[in-house]
């Protein structure tokens, strides 16, 4: 009995994810995406490749942080390039495009997923401008409707920024309430940011 498309989608991630992809496959997949031929399936083939060939098609992942015909793809290459393989400094370009609110990402993916990547990059190490354009999301939004939770986002990506855990950075400590905790971190990186303006 012949598999559905759906199916076979569905199977790629899952083998992706128990990690039994042949490289071999991961080859084809990858050229299938670098020739165009995706087509619908691009969201699912990118994850494949990513989750199953890693690094070394860093520079394929890279081609989709700004993918105006899907911006869930362009989510996709971000979370894996700043979170998965840390990578992220190398596009930090990108990485303040997306953070820019680009026309084309109607329902916020890229962005968001470019608020917790500049928390991965930071993390990492410092970087003046990606944290002053975090620190203004935190304290000013975007003047839309989602602003509370998009300055909670980014309070969440300044805390990793300065060092927290994944978990440390998803709530107060205890004892603490979320408005403490968010004014402690904006204080803490204006205070990053002063200190790096002095130093020559």
């Amino acid at each position: 009995m012949k598999m559905t498309h759906d199916e076979y989608r569905r199977q790629l991630i899952a083998r992706a994810k128990d990690g039994s992809i042949p490289q071999r496959e991961v080859k084809e997949i990858a050229q299938i995406i670098s020739e165009g031929r995706a087509g619908r399936d691009l969201y699912q083939l990118l994850y494949a490749v990513a989750r199953a060939g890693g690094p070394a098609y860093e520079s394929l992942v890279a081609e989709y942080l700004v993918h105006p015909e899907d911006p869930e793809v362009a989510a996709l290459a971000v979370q894996v390039l700043t979170g998965h393989w840390r990578v992220g400094a190398k596009y930090r370009k990108h990485i303040l495009e997306l953070l820019g609110s680009p026309e084309w990402d109607l329902s916020d993916d890229a962005f968001m997923a470019a608020v917790s990547g500049a928390g991965e990059i930071l993390h990492d190490g410092f970087d003046a401008e990606l944290l002053r354009t975090l620190l203004k999301l935190a304290e000013e939004g975007r003047g839309e409707y989602d602003d509370d939770l998009v300055q909670r986002l980014a309070g969440e990506a300044i805390a990793r920024a300065l060092g927290a855990s994944h978990a440390e950075s998803m709530r107060p400590p205890e004892g603490a309430t979320r408005a403490e905790w968010s004014q402690g971190l904006l204080r803490a990186a204006h205070d990053r940011l002063h200190d790096a303006a002095r130093q020559p």
